[in-house]
């Protein structure tokens, strides 16, 4: 069936690219959280090492006496002290007198000089628009009188600078995101190699070619299974395709060889190369391969039926007892083989099943013709009833033929197989055990292959008991 032509991306650019927009979505968003925390972090911190300092300068310029000096190296004094507290830029700082007076002024760029500061005992703050103000009272000689104050403003973009900081975030956000696009891009590229490997594999069975191999040896639990399953899928359409030709030149065969014998014996009744006795075994020899005939299209008919679901399977209660009995004991009168020993072992107590009667005798039918062409005339044949477990019997059918092969047996259910011993000397389409165990498996039951040695072979049908 063709598909659209779409323009499809290869595994690897499309989960990079995926991998590598959701890696720098995720860090850009941690960045921005990051930013936002140490720039709050490092305002506090600077708010307490400016309240800190405007302290420590207040008791600078305070004497013993109760009075205001203001030292003739204040400005170094502010510029080591700045240092220490790790306070940034430049901000300006006011000495006031009791009086309101300035008595010592630093300016700053874009300074904004502050109103008199009211005598304030406590350490105050006034925050702008654009300026942080701190105001810290200066104690007299009692520690008990304020005799002036230390004014110190601050643009505020400058307290909250972190451009440092800022350039770290950004550098190990871009480190970690191309670390990430690195791994991801390597291992997408490991990835994709067995699952193209996959590709081209699935483009050699679609030209027909299943002896393909591809790798097992990845480490990669998933992907493991997957090459696994893909092998035995190989293996086993292969072993389907060598079924399908050898079911054209089988049908073909099977089909032939009886219309061929019917055509010539029916010719030579005809043009009287025989006469009386001998042209009424040639008739009859025709009604056979006419049977014959009937029986293998039969078969293919009831198969195909059935596998489309068009035949229906009953759920009566029966009593398998007295069915499977009936069943032997009709097999055995219909079709009398001399040199072939028919036992049956049924249980007298009554065993009460759920399944369909025609469909049983069916499945115990073909099973003893099976048993029948694998003796070819000699030997035992023994059908036994028992209850299997709690919830189902079993129907065991027996017989002492020459086995089946080993390398045959996992096949012997899959349509149109057909052993090589039965190639050679019985006729048919090789669907016999394949439609039994469809009609067992729709009955609630199932068709196993119990055990098949030189010795003999063991056919198991399970089939439910009534709820």
């Amino acid at each position: 069936m063709p598909t659209p032509n779409n323009r499809r991306q290869t595994l690897l650019s499309r989960w990079t690219f995926r991998y590598v927009l959701t890696l720098f979505i995720g860090l850009l968003a941690i960045g921005l959280v990051s930013i936002f925390w140490i720039r709050q972090e490092t305002l506090h911190e600077r708010k307490q090492n400016l309240k800190a300092f405007a302290q420590v300068a207040s008791q600078y310029v305070s004497q013993e006496r109760g009075k205001i000096v203001i030292p003739g190296h204040f400005y170094e004094w502010i510029d080591r002290t700045q240092r220490r507290y790790s306070l940034p830029g430049q901000f300006s700082l006011r000495v006031f007198d009791h009086s309101g007076t300035a008595i010592f002024v630093k300016q700053a760029p874009r300074d904004v000089a502050p109103g008199v500061p009211p005598l304030s005992n406590e350490l105050s703050v006034a925050i702008s628009e654009d300026q942080y103000t701190l105001t810290t009272p200066i104690w007299g000689k009692s520690k008990e009188e304020v005799i002036g104050s230390v004014v110190i403003s601050y643009f505020y973009k400058e307290l909250v600078h972190v451009n440092q900081n800022y350039g770290l975030i950004a550098s190990l956000l871009l480190g970690s995101g191309l670390l990430g696009w690195l791994i991801i891009f390597f291992l997408s590229r490991n990835l994709r190699r067995p699952i193209k490997q996959l590709a081209e594999a699935l483009n050699q069975m679609e030209a027909g070619n299943y002896q393909v191999v591809v790798p097992n040896h990845v480490k990669e639990k998933e992907i493991h299974d997957l090459l696994v399953s893909f092998q035995t899928m190989a293996a086993r359409l292969g072993t389907l395709e060598e079924l399908r030709t050898e079911l054209l030149a089988g049908v073909t065969h099977e089909l032939k060889t009886p219309i061929s014998s019917i055509h010539g014996l029916i010719h030579a009744v005809r043009d009287q190369v025989v006469a009386e006795e001998e042209a009424e075994e040639f008739l009859d020899i025709s009604l056979q391969q006419t049977r014959r005939l009937q029986h293998m299209v039969t078969d293919l008919l009831d198969f195909n039926a059935f596998a489309s679901g068009k035949i229906s399977v009953r759920q009566d209660t029966l009593v398998l007892s007295k069915l499977v009995e009936e069943i032997v004991y009709q097999w055995g009168l219909l079709d009398p083989v001399e040199g072939l020993d028919l036992s049956a072992d049924i249980p007298s107590e009554v065993f009460l099943g759920v399944g369909d009667a025609s469909r049983i005798q069916q499945i115990i039918v073909n099973l003893l013709n099976n048993s029948r062409q694998a003796l070819q005339g000699q030997g035992r044949i023994h059908v036994s009833l028992s209850q299997s477990s709690a919830s189902s019997y079993e129907i065991i059918v027996q017989d002492n033929g020459p086995g089946i092969p080993d390398e045959e047996q996992k096949n012997i259910f899959e349509r149109y197989f057909r052993g090589e011993r039965k190639k050679l000397s019985v006729g048919g389409l090789g669907l016999g055990l394949t439609y039994s165990r469809m009609l067992a498996m729709a009955m609630g039951g199932q068709l196993n292959l119990k055990q098949s040695t030189p010795q003999g072979t063991t056919f198991q049908l399970l089939l439910p008991k009534q709820p």
